[in-house]
């Protein structure tokens, strides 16, 4: 998750690659606390279901739910149908959302599993 919000900022990258890596990154929080919880999504519909599971395992509003899953429509269409329609901002936004929910996954954890954290 730290390497590709790191990555995420590489200079020379498109906007396309940048906003797939920062996803990546979110998706990764999201699969953490999912599987914190106890559950992992099914291969079908897999990021989906793990970005609608944030709504139980966080509790994010619909909004965020929403914005992540718009994300996830883009990189299908750009990873699939057609490069270019990413843009430096879009780029941007997918990296300060994938920021807060990995910022938001690490106070859940500290709540709620702290037997999950490595660390001191």
């Amino acid at each position: 998750m730290e390497r590709d919000l790191a990555d995420s900022e590489a200079e020379g990258l498109s906007p396309d690659w940048r906003m797939n890596i920062a996803y990546n990154a979110a998706l990764q929080a999201a699969t953490a606390a999912l599987a914190a919880a106890g559950y992992r999504a099914s291969r079908d519909q897999h990021h989906y279901r793990v970005i609608q599971s944030l709504r139980e395992t966080l509790r994010i509003d619909v909004q965020t739910a929403n914005t992540f899953d718009a994300f996830r429509k883009k990189r299908n269409v750009t990873g699939y149908e057609r490069i270019g329609l990413v843009s430096d901002a879009d780029a941007e936004a997918m990296r300060a959302l994938a920021v807060i929910l990995r910022d938001d996954v690490v106070t859940w954890l500290k709540k709620n599993h702290t037997d999950l954290l490595k660390g001191p």
